[in-house]
């Protein structure tokens, strides 16, 4: 070891521990490397340092390694870590994506980094960049943090291929970095490691599942909150465990659910701040810093804080409603008492007899160290993208080339030749490419730059909906694509607080025409479609715990052993359900009632959704399109017009297994899903351009490898053939029985079913105008800086101190145009009103910012506070504010600018911006 490392390591942690001690022997001895172990376990130093120590031992020349992260792994903590290392070391460490200064990355090319810390996306840009090239060909190293977060997704894909890509030019070694997952072998090979290290330790967890039953003293603060005593008592038993542990995590599936429940605490007066992302940097900052320093007791969080956030030391983590996946609980968990040795402690806070059993179930695997598994994709659209930036580096190449760079990727090991000149075909068609069949040569075509930077994100543009109400005749909101795709005809949905009934889906027009429905019960909640699947194994789990529990309650117990609960909560959940219909890992029931049939079914989210999917469309066979169906981990809900004969239903899932896929893709392509995958397909393929709008896309694909791919990512993401065959292997053999039921009213599990998790919504509204208010509260508290923009005067200030301002004039010049600005824009216009003063001329970029602010001032001028209020909001502009003024006012404004808001923070998800990235090669 080089003696400037050694001396860095004494002084920041005495010395290695084993998992790095191991890491550090097999980097070194030329391995490539997969480091599996759980947060707090030093991953990062245990993937760093030997890297270090060969750059300071080897001498090696810029850039020698690349350090590539998914955006939520690349954290502010990390960076700073990581620049600590590099100044004790004498090694230059640096960043370099979408937000990255153009002088900035000019500087990089001169003088290179020696490691430069990169997304998956821009990699793609910077393999492209001839000026780059040279020093890419010394990448001696590659690290790959949270591989979990890419092996399963598309953008895992295209980082595979862009690291064959540069292999053609650098010979490195991998370094890949994970919690524990259930496949560790598979994403072994997938990074295309050696050898996988993992701590001589086992990290220990304590599990504490609760199923609170409210008390007499309950009553009071649920009139208090407006909710019911069973939420009150979930709150309370919430609380104690804060006030007995300290510091802790409070982790929610969703960000809408997060803000709710951070509403609630803070109504009752408790310190507590929530954290997720679609907060603005600057809130979430806040947030930790609060919980860092002792001013608040917790954070109200979604998956934002899985990822090793520094926020000091926490004690407990409490995770509210099921996790309903063993990985997630691990992950969160996990944050609390992190260091080596500790043993973390977790509380789940189960809010229905399903949720309990479900979460009973995921303490218990996680205990057994039963983790899922992550399944890689691949994708012929990626590898069409892949094509052409090969073909951008080297201009031209032999047909073959391509194929045999891709089939190195572990996701293209099996690609046929077949698809690989169905793709070629595709973006011949495109205009992108072309063939010389005497030479044998692919040539890049005109278009194809254009195509490539504006493809180099695997994540679709989020396009938002407008929410027609037919009654009003007004728009009543927007609705992301990515919740809208689940939506069908006759579905209904709940929005802002109130339930709405889907009247028409105008594709064209990107507009949902609905009524307000009455009822909450049968509406998804708009956080829904953020929901984490369930898994198979475990939805199977609870029906085997259901099973036990009905046959023997104490060898149910026993299946249980090592989880922390009540006994008498357990039997309490049972009592609950047992003189009613409930499946089993044996036994499916259908239920039939007046408005809806429930098939309680319990195979986890995607399975069910390949048996949602037949029997709606074997109904709509028979009866027409007059249903609406929602697959959940535990049942599959039709919403139907008269009471269905279950034994009809019962009959429609005895199916030959060999038709299961054939069936669930003749129903997928009737659905709104199924074409807005296509469409996105389609334009990663290069088929279509980024703006198009095709009314019925799945015509104008279909029988094509484009048609052929929306399947594959469908079955991927959402549709499970593989287990839906299973039950029907099962069904056919006898081992899967099918009971029927015909009610009146809907059994306690299939009201659950039909609710679906929206207990802040049914118990204890939180009304539209608490949305509002709890909005308007968050934009008070920003901080802005009024400008002067006739003489430059300007104060920072919080926005709740303008109200009562007279914002009409400049104290210093007597000016009408004062301008509500961010502190950055503020800054960059007083460097530009400097040369307007002194007659300089302005570049293109200084027009644009003061024409700004100046149009900033002009609304505050028209419009006052509420223009302050507009300029305030996180991604609102002059020009969306100039737009939402002369629209909305009052509340509609707030709720205006909550929308826009959370729209605009969806679409700036990642680092990679199309038009910085584009502007990188100009």
């Amino acid at each position: 070891m080089h003696p400037l490392l050694r001396k860095a390591i004494r002084e920041r942690f005495g010395r290695l521990n084993r998992l790095q001690q191991d890491a550090f022997k097999e980097v070194s001895s030329g391995k490539s490397v997969l480091i599996i172990a759980p947060t707090g376990s030093g991953k990062t130093e245990a993937a760093v340092l030997p890297v270090f120590n060969e750059i300071l031992e080897n001498g090696l020349k810029p850039i020698s390694a690349l350090y590539i992260a998914p955006l939520k792994a690349l954290n502010r903590d990390l960076l700073e870590r990581l620049e600590w290392w590099g100044k004790k070391l004498g090694i230059t460490v640096e960043v370099r994506h979408g937000d990255t200064s153009a002088y900035r990355k000019a500087k990089q090319v001169k003088n290179p980094p020696q490691m430069l810390i990169i997304t998956p996306e821009t990699l793609g840009v910077i393999l492209t960049v001839k000026s780059l090239r040279k020093h890419l060909g010394n990448v001696k190293f590659v690290i790959v943090d949270e591989i979990a977060e890419l092996v399963d997704n598309k953008r895992g894909a295209q980082l595979l291929l862009n690291l064959e890509r540069l292999a053609e030019i650098a010979d490195f070694r991998r370094i890949g970095m994970t919690a524990t997952v259930g496949n560790e072998n598979e994403v072994r090979d997938w990074l295309k490691g050696e050898v996988i290290v993992r701590p001589n330790w086992k990290k220990g967890y304590r599990f504490h599942v609760l199923y609170p039953e409210p008390k007499e003293k309950d009553k009071e603060l649920a009139e208090r909150l407006s909710v019911s005593p069973e939420i009150a008592a979930r709150l309370r038993v919430l609380w104690e465990i804060v006030e007995n542990h300290g510091k802790a995590l409070v982790f929610t599936n969703t960000r809408q659910f997060a803000e709710v429940l951070a509403h609630r605490l803070k109504a009752w007066g408790k310190p507590v701040e929530v954290h997720h992302g679609s907060l603005s940097k600057e809130a979430r900052v806040k947030a930790e810093k609060a919980l860092k320093e002792g001013k608040i007791k917790a954070l109200i969080c979604t998956s934002s804080m899985e990822l090793g956030i520094d926020i000091g030391d926490v004690d407990v983590v409490i995770q509210y409603m099921s996790p309903r996946q063993v990985n997630r609980l691990v992950q969160r968990v996990g944050r609390a008492k992190h260091r080596i040795g500790e043993v973390s402690e977790g509380y789940i806070i189960a809010t229905n007899v399903e949720d309990y059993l479900q979460s009973l179930i995921i303490a218990k695997r996680a205990l057994e160290g039963r983790f899922e598994a992550v399944e890689p994709i691949g994708g012929l659209d990626v590898l069409a993208h892949f094509v052409v930036g090969l073909l951008i580096e080297h201009k031209k190449l032999p047909r073959e080339r391509p194929y045999e760079i891709a089939r190195r990727a572990y996701v293209y090991r099996d690609l046929s030749w077949e698809d690989y000149l169905d793709v070629l075909s595709i973006l011949e068609e495109a205009r992108l490419i072309s063939f010389d069949e005497e030479k044998n040569l692919l040539y890049l075509r005109r278009g194809a730059f254009q195509y490539y930077y504006e493809n180099l994100s695997t994540i679709p543009d989020e396009v938002s909906w407008r929410v027609f109400d037919s009654k009003s005749g007004h728009i009543v909101g927007r609705l992301d694509e990515s919740f809208v795709m689940d939506l069908e005809e006759g579905m209904e949905f709940v929005m802002n607080g109130r339930s709405w009934i889907v009247l028409k889906i105008d594709e064209e027009a990107r507009l949902l025409k609905v009524r307000e429905s009455k009822s909450l019960e049968s509406a998804i909640p708009s956080w829904e479609g953020e929901m984490i699947p369930v898994p198979f194994g475990v939805a199977l789990d609870v029906g085997r715990l259901r099973r036990e529990l009905a046959f023997d309650f104490d060898r149910a117990k026993e299946l249980l052993e090592g989880v922390e609960f009540e006994e008498k909560e357990l039997r309490r959940a049972f009592e609950e359900i047992k003189d009613e219909p409930f499946p089993t890992d044996r036994d499916i029931v259908v239920e039939s009632t007046p408005k809806a049939l429930i098939i309680h079914a319990d195979f986890g989210s995607r399975a069910n959704e390949a048996i949602g999917r037949i029997v709606h469309s074997l109904l709509i066979l028979r009866y027409g399109r007059v249903f609406s169906v929602r697959s959940q981990g535990h049942a599959i809900v039709f919403k139907t017009p008269f009471q269905l004969n279950p034994e009809e239903v019962k009959r429609y899932l005895y199916q030959e297994p060999g038709n299961v896929e054939f069936m669930v893709s003749r129903a997928l392509r009737d659905s709104h899903a199924y074409r807005w995958r296509m469409l996105n397909v389609a334009k990663r393929f290069g088929a279509l351009r980024r703006d198009a709008k095709i009314r019925r896309i799945e015509r104008l694909f279909e029988g094509t490898v484009i048609e052929r791919e929306t399947l594959n990512e469908l079955y991927h993401d959402k549709v499970d053939i593989k287990r839906a065959e299973l039950v029907m292997e099962l069904l056919k053999a006898g081992s899967l029985r099918v009971k029927t039921t015909l009610r009146k009213e809907p059994s306690k599990l299939a009201r659950l079913n039909m609710t679906v998790s929206g207990e802040f919504l049914l118990s204890g509204v939180m009304e539209r105008d608490e949305l509002v208010e709890l909005f308007r509260k968050r934009l008070l508290e920003h901080e802005v800086v009024l400008v002067c923009t006739n003489c430059g005067w300007h104060s920072k200030t919080k926005v709740s101190r303008l109200r009562n301002v007279k914002l009409r004039q400049c104290p210093r010049c007597g000016s009408k145009m004062l301008a509500v600005s961010h502190p950055i824009d503020a800054e960059e216009f007083l460097g530009v009103l400097e040369k307007v003063r002194h007659g300089e001329p302005l570049e293109r970029k200084e027009e644009r910012a003061y024409r700004k602010l100046l149009k900033a001032a002009d609304l505050v001028d028209t419009y006052g506070f509420e223009a302050v209020l507009a300029l305030a909001s996180y991604g609102t502009g002059p020009d969306t504010a100039s737009r939402l003024l002369a629209q909305y006012k009052g509340d509609a404004l707030i709720l205006a600018l909550m929308e826009r808001e959370r729209q605009f923070i969806r679409t700036r998800r990642f680092w990679v911006e199309r038009k910085e990235e584009k502007g990188e090669e100009d």
